[in-house]
């Protein structure tokens, strides 16, 4: 990204700007430091990503978003959080045993972290620059904050329990984290040999404990290393999106506008000028007027059919993501599907049940999910078979189906 202004949050309290590298400013409100600027990439606090490394098999590109979706359902990162949960996630390894992914989950997105004018965001972690095979610690909100990377993609974050000061305390909890992470084989060939160390108000005496206690050659540094790293859009807070989709709008009919105006203005003008003439000059103006409507009519039926394709792109319709939701309203035992089938947005679901019960309760279990909450779920009376089990089909379809029709 060419942008080089970055908002991070400050060592103690509120945020700092960055512009090429260096300080600017501080504030402890974001809005009043990034003020009306629109280049700004926001880092959001350690305190509110999670990050880890996943391997997962080679296959179409396509289909990882829905295998990191289930890797979070799997680690319970999408459930307990009041705001809004995003996630992103990068290769950073590719090896025989499939591709190793840097996976970023951010929860409860606050209004204090949302700026609609913002250029991107990102961890806070991913805007350091650290040398190859090293990790970063800094201050971070009156807390230490310890960052692992594999290439330029942090895989391990954490705000260190030991208090905020250096000392053998906070070196023995490093040193702790990377005897654990020396057992994880995404890791195997990408441990940290070094530590730079970005902490300003710390003493000789406690850096020099904390050295002396740590099992990394410790790099000091007095100079900035924040820099723009890998802005995905994965990470844009629900509001952030809205609000570029308003302006993209905005500004697409201001030109289509603009476009109707200088037509008829020139049409217009061509008629002042031809009205003095004869009738048969008028009656050609009239006809340069006709060949500007079908134009103005297609522009408005192109814009009303991109507004008929945007809900093809939504997530939630595509068939491989319901099917693991679906999978996640199961029962622990005692249910299992025969057939799942898709027609359109229709779903329809074939499967056997340890009785009658079972089956009625996954069927509610379906209506009830916030994820499906735009789908209409019936059922027939289950089949009961002699072993007493119950055959079952249950079927989703979209709530404005009939409308849509």
């Amino acid at each position: 990204m060419s942008s080089q202004t970055i908002a991070l949050p400050a060592p103690e309290k509120g945020w700092v700007l960055y512009q090429g590298g260096n300080e600017t400013s501080r504030s402890s409100d974001l809005r009043d430091l990034i003020g009306h600027r629109s280049d700004v990439v926001i880092g959001y606090p350690a305190e509110k990503v999670t990050t880890f490394p996943v391997v997962l098999p080679d296959t179409e590109e396509s289909l990882y978003d829905s295998m990191i979706y289930s890797q979070l359902e799997k680690r319970g990162l999408l459930t307990g959080s009041e705001g809004e949960v995003l996630y992103d996630y990068e290769i950073v390894d590719r090896g025989s045993e499939g591709n190793t992914f840097a996976v970023s989950v951010v929860s409860d997105v606050s209004n204090e972290l949302v700026d609609p004018n913002a250029a991107g965001y990102a961890p806070a972690a991913a805007l350091h620059s650290v040398p190859e095979n090293s990790c970063l610690l800094w201050k971070e909100r009156g807390r230490l904050v310890l960052a692992i990377y594999k290439g330029n993609e942090p895989v391990h974050l954490q705000v260190l329990s030991g208090g905020d000061r250096l000392g053998a305390g906070i070196a023995g909890e490093i040193n702790l984290i990377l005897m654990g992470l020396r057992g994880d084989p995404c890791m195997e060939d990408s441990m940290p040999e070094a530590l730079v160390l970005k902490v300003d108000d710390s003493s000789a005496e406690e850096r020099e404990s904390f050295e002396e206690a740590l099992n990394l050659r410790v790099q000091a540094t007095s100079t900035s290393c924040v820099s723009p790293g890998r802005i995905s859009d994965r990470l844009l807070p629900a509001a952030v999106t809205k609000a570029r989709r308003k302006r993209k709008a905005k500004s697409r009919n201001s030109v289509i506008l603009a476009v109707l105006f200088v037509a008829y203005a020139v049409g217009l003008s061509a008629m002042i000028i031809k009205s003095r003439n004869t009738a048969a000059e008028i009656s050609s103006l009239k006809r340069q007027i006709g060949i500007v409507e079908p134009d103005v009519a297609w522009v408005q039926q192109v814009d009303q059919r991109w507004r008929n394709l945007e809900p093809a792109f939504e997530k939630s319709w595509f068939p491989v993501v319901q099917l693991s939701r679906l999978t996640s309203a199961l029962p622990g035992s005692g249910v299992v599907i025969r057939e799942y089938r898709t027609s359109g947005r229709n779903i329809r679901v074939r499967g056997q049940a340890r009785d009658v019960q079972l089956a009625n309760r996954l069927l509610e279990d379906l209506q009830a999910m916030e994820e499906f909450k735009a789908y209409d779920w019936s059922m027939p009376n289950p089949k009961v078979e002699r072993n007493n089990t119950a055959t079952f089909e249950i079927e989703g379809k979209p709530k404005n189906a009939g409308a849509d029709s």
